[in-house]
């Protein structure tokens, strides 16, 4: 399956309080190829959308209102435990690290962003899915 495939048949959630930041990353997205991109400004509706959307990615921040980045991350696994999340942060935490690691986080990845290195763990990651349908 090509990677264009991969791309444009995955959803990816993006999930970030900051409307600026969700931005950047769904159009960042879409011009990479990734046609199903899907947006949530905080936990309670990230949790909504997984509960009946098949996602197969989650760009989480970790600090939001409501219920925090963690819990959010709890909670989307319980309901589909193969989704793949990948914690975003401005605030960097070693604890919070560790936690997101021990409840089977992706990635965990600081802001301001490297993009090149965003896209190619979205590509492994998808391709790891490909290979496993």
């Amino acid at each position: 399956m090509a990677d264009t495939d991969l791309k444009a048949e995955n959803k990816i959630l993006v999930v970030d309080d900051d409307k600026s930041v969700r931005g950047f990353l769904e159009l960042f997205l879409k011009t990479k190829g990734y046609a199903n991109v899907l947006t949530a400004e905080n936990g309670e509706e990230a949790v909504k959308i997984v509960e009946k959307d098949n996602v197969k990615l989650i760009l989480l921040d970790v600090m939001l209102p409501g219920i925090n980045g963690i819990e959010v991350l709890r909670r989307v696994k319980a309901i589909n435990k193969d989704v793949n999340v990948i914690m975003i942060t401005g605030y960097p935490d070693e604890t919070k690290a560790k936690e997101a690691i021990k409840e089977g986080v992706y990635d965990y990845i600081i802001k301001p962003f490297d993009l090149f290195y965003l896209e190619l763990i979205l590509l492994t990651k998808l391709i790891q899915l490909g290979y496993h349908k």
